[in-house]
């Protein structure tokens, strides 16, 4: 071969090499931009305090949340529960994700009555709206109604994390049965609005968090309380303290705490991630519910077995607290039109929940 086909050759040779050397190094270069950009990716950390003390079984919702957005966003939010107290002194909550003391909350709207008295209605009424009339409502006019006037505090309310079936009506030391067995009954109310509405009727309301219930009426300091559901106060080992149970949807057909994130936070967020959060809390609030209900159903049996007496409210207790309960609302919302805006939504929902038969 001569000299020149020789050099042209390895010319050739040369040039292949080169390419494919090349072809070697971008995709090592691909791989390590990929790589980089894995490792730039930004991980966003919540703290959460939840209302809930140990036991309580609201706070599982807390827990099962986080790893919903977890996993949706594949490791980009990472939230961290933290029960009643942890952070935040219990019944605080509203006020540490106001200030950013936490990220987030998952709490009852009623303890927010101070800052925004129409929350009532994101919580529980006297005979409100049911579980599942809530929820439809929240779907149509209700959360925009909450996350405008939630907004003017610097809190962002994503939605009812925790969604209950009719709560117990009250739990006692000593039976009920009439009005005059009220009167002077120290009884824990979860809220300001309770509380007004208790002591119209008679009774000596007290506000106490939930981690601070047993206690209390072991030690004698209440009479009685209202709670969440039959499940979540079995749980909580209510029973031990509480000979008699009272049931009736008249006080609460419905009760949920919800979850509110620090505004800055949440402002802060990338929409997708906005979304992701919307949607677990959506899930995970179903996924609750559905729990809860059967699990109510069970815990009956429980009370029951226990010894504990079981049964339903006097009727003329019920009737005084509808009674009390209007005049309360109507007096509100004629001071407040926030809290008139949304009764009114409250009610035209109500309306067409009772023309389709929806309970």
């Amino acid at each position: 071969m001569r000299i020149v086909e020789k050099r042209g050759l390895a010319f050739l040779l040369l040039g292949i090499l080169i390419l494919a050397l090349a072809s070697c190094g971008s995709g090592k270069t691909a791989q390590g931009a990929a790589s980089g950009a894995q490792e730039a990716k930004t991980v966003y950390k919540w703290k959460l305090q939840t209302w809930a003390a140990a036991g309580d079984s609201t706070y599982t919702a807390s827990e099962n949340l986080a790893a919903i957005v977890k996993d949706a966003s594949d490791g980009r939010l990472i939230i961290t529960p933290y029960n009643a107290g942890a952070i935040i002194p219990a019944g605080k909550e509203f006020d540490g994700v106001i200030s950013g003391s936490v990220e987030a909350i998952h709490g009852p709207p009623t303890w927010s009555i101070g800052y925004f008295p129409g929350a009532v209605f994101f919580g529980s009424t006297v005979g409100g709206l049911t579980a599942n009339q809530t929820r439809m409502w929240l779907n149509s006019d209700g959360r925009a109604l909450a996350q405008k006037n939630y907004a003017k505090l610097g809190v962002h309310y994503v939605g009812a994390l925790t969604p209950h079936n009719a709560e117990v009506f009250l739990h006692t030391k000593k039976p009920i049965n009439s009005v005059a067995d009220l009167k002077g009954m120290k009884l824990r109310m979860g809220a300001a609005s309770l509380n007004d509405i208790f002591k119209r009727m008679g009774a000596a309301p007290v506000f106490l968090p939930g981690g601070e219930v047993y206690e209390a009426m072991q030690r004698g300091i209440i009479d009685g309380f209202e709670y969440v559901t039959p499940s979540v106060n079995w749980g909580l080992g209510f029973h031990e303290v509480s000979p008699y149970m009272y049931m009736s949807p008249s006080r609460a057909p419905t009760d949920a705490q919800a979850l509110f994130i620090n505004m800055k936070v949440w402002e802060s967020m990338p929409k997708d991630l906005q979304r992701i959060v919307t949607l677990a809390c959506d899930k995970a609030a179903d996924e609750y519910y559905v729990r809860e209900v059967k699990d109510d159903a069970e815990a009956l049996k429980k009370f029951e077995a226990y010894g504990t007496k079981i049964s339903f409210v006097p009727k003329d207790v019920e009737d005084l607290l509808y009674k009390t309960a209007a005049a309360y609302y109507t007096e509100q919302a004629k001071a407040d039109e926030a809290f008139r805006e949304i009764f009114e939504s409250v009610q035209q929902w109500q309306k067409v929940c009772a023309q389709f038969g929806i309970k």
